[in-house]
């Protein structure tokens, strides 16, 4: 095990050459820089810019219900890893350890400025508090990402699972600046209601949303190219909507345009029981596909999270080498001065 996770270690440490890294790993008999995010995040020896690792593991990771005041970066190994798990069944043959890095609450302060999120498991709120610049890449979130108070600028949300009924959410005393949601996954009654949007830089868009009721309020947002799936109940106020598949027929703004309604999501999603997020790939053919407004240099992308010239990414996979089959020696003889070890690892970047 201890094998294991040093040769994680080194796959990761590539991706970043100047920031210094700290491994977190709380399982007994690992050796690593610290056990629990908290004392990782409260160490004098850990500065603004550098990287968390958080290790897989069967538990989650402590953060002691603390303010982050560190421009920080966590990294975990992705989510949905083990497409034997009956609940919440992942993909096969993306990393050796089928374990997620799961954190627990936490929120953000303007001394967080600048962090980022990315192939972590967020289990527990996280709360945006006077802050900005924040990022969540990759992340799979089990509960809320909750806009507190003050004015909240540039957070940026790319290619995350929303599970479980997660949610994007706002308190009415928050102001919303530069919000970003771009090919993003919201499941299982997952919903955002961002009422307290302001500005004309807020966007929503190449997001899919299934497979039962879900709620989208958006004010002062651009939201383009999203496949909204399932019955829910759907408010855009001052909003730009164009290109989005509907499978309702929801009262839309006079100046909506492009959009398909009533839409059968048997013909869009893939759908099946593979594992939760490539079952909201498209089918071939599907409706949406094509039928999004050009994004960059992608001119005419399918709609949803698969769609745009950055796509979702199963599992949450980072931007990193990851080792995906490890065979160790069950035993080694007494006296023995070596031994093999055979691993197989695929660059992501």
């Amino acid at each position: 095990m201890k094998l294991l996770f040093t040769l994680l270690l080194l796959s990761a440490i590539s991706f970043q050459s100047q920031a210094k890294i700290w491994r977190i790993n709380n399982i007994a008999g690992v050796n690593a820089n610290f056990t629990t995010v908290y004392d990782a995040v409260n160490s004098a020896s850990v500065q603004h810019g550098d990287t968390l690792y958080l290790e897989p593991s069967p538990a989650d990771y402590n953060t002691g219900s603390t303010d982050l005041t560190k421009r920080l970066t966590f990294m975990g190994p992705g989510y949905l890893l083990d497409p034997l798990n009956g609940t919440t069944p992942g993909n096969t043959g993306l990393q050796v350890s089928t374990n997620e890095s799961r954190m627990q609450f936490y929120r953000l302060t303007a001394a967080s400025a600048g962090s980022k999120f990315i192939g972590v498991t967020i289990a527990g709120a996280i709360y945006l508090n006077n802050t900005g610049n924040i990022t969540f890449e990759k992340v799979r979130f089990l509960t809320s990402l909750y806009f507190e108070d003050g004015t909240v600028n540039g957070i940026t949300i790319r290619k995350c699972f929303f599970d479980n009924g997660s949610n994007i959410n706002n308190a009415p005393p928050v102001v919303i600046t530069n919000f970003t949601c771009e090919n993003s996954i919201f499941a299982f009654g997952s919903y955002t209601i961002l009422s307290q949007l302001s500005g004309s830089a807020n966007l929503f868009r190449n997001n899919s949303l299934g497979i039962s009721g879900n709620t989208i309020d958006l004010e002062n947002c651009y939201i383009a190219n999203n496949i909204f799936g399932s019955s829910g109940v759907y408010v855009f106020t001052n909003s730009t909507v164009k290109n989005n598949l509907f499978q309702t027929n929801p009262t839309l703004p006079g100046t909506a345009t492009g959009n398909l309604v009533d839409q059968d999501m048997t013909s869009v999603y893939r759908g099946g029981t593979g594992s939760f997020d490539s079952r909201f790939q498209l089918q071939s053919p599907s409706p949406a596909a094509g039928k999004g407004l050009t994004v960059g240099s992608v001119v005419n992308p399918d709609c949803g999270a698969f769609g745009g010239t950055d796509p979702y990414v199963l599992s949450g996979i980072p931007n990193i080498p990851a080792i995906y089959t490890l065979t160790v020696p069950s035993s080694i003889p007494s006296g023995t001065a070596t031994m093999n070890v055979t691993f197989s690892s695929k660059n992501h970047n």
